[in-house]
């Protein structure tokens, strides 16, 4: 990230948690725990994820067959 670490995602708020050790999981998780904290009690904020879209497949329609 640009920010070296988690931005508060609400707007306004320039907060910023960083990641202490980043090669280790826990400090990953820690960071951003942290920022969804700060979010919830500070702002009231609750991030709702958005849609995914949608995945490609790799269905394939059945040959037609050759007319003779």
């Amino acid at each position: 990230m640009k920010s070296g670490g988690f931005p508060c995602r609400f707007g306004g708020c320039y907060e910023t948690w960083h990641v202490v050790d980043p090669k280790a999981m826990a400090s990953l998780l820690a960071a951003s725990a942290q920022r969804t904290e700060h979010e919830e009690t500070v702002h009231a904020y609750r991030h709702q994820r958005l849609p995914e879209a949608p995945r490609r497949t790799s269905y394939r329609p059945k040959a037609r067959p050759t007319p003779v």
